[in-house]
């Protein structure tokens, strides 16, 4: 699966995570026509001082090892599955913030092996976009319920902000 049809298929499945944010639009664009206004993965949040920023609003993974009920992402829904790899996501978010589309990250996922292992990586990503890749930009990062404290007091050196879905 390329990279793309990962991007549409974990975006649409972010919408369920609460961010304080509004969607983005959907345009086609027009046969030679410029610009693309897919929505997939773009949202937006105010920030403190009253600006629109706009965000990458993306999951990790959607292929959740649990099977709660109230979850649209539960191991029993049938819906199409992906999980991007650091690289990917690390390296979609410097281009989108290249081209400007975007200036920051909100990131969740599923729980793929375990809290620890998911909340690993998400931390992974974060402090590689802003130590190996300078990233100034936004960063909201979702805890993974269950993950140990240190994972957590990690995740928090590298957001400007981090919430939890209970």
């Amino acid at each position: 699966m390329d990279v793309r049809e990962k991007l549409r298929i974990l975006s649409a499945a972010a919408k369920y995570d609460v961010s304080c944010s509004s969607s983005g639009s959907s345009r086609c664009t027009p046969p030679d026509g410029l610009g693309d206004a897919c929505s997939a993965g773009i949202c937006h949040t105010w920030a403190a001082d009253g600006r629109c920023v706009s965000l990458l609003k993306v999951l990790l993974s959607n292929a959740c090892k649990y099977d709660c009920a109230y979850c649209v992402n539960r191991r029993s829904n049938d819906v199409p599955r992906a999980t991007f790899t650091p690289k990917e996501l690390i390296q979609l978010t410097i281009e989108f913030y290249r081209r400007n589309y975007i200036e920051g990250l909100f990131l969740s996922s599923a729980v793929i092996k375990d809290p620890d292992y998911t909340m690993e990586l998400l931390v992974k990503i974060a402090r590689e976009l802003r130590t190996l890749h300078r990233f100034g930009g936004y960063i909201h990062l979702k805890s993974i319920p269950g993950a140990s404290a240190r994972l957590l007091y990690e995740a928090g050196l590298y957001a400007d902000r981090s919430s939890v879905n209970i």
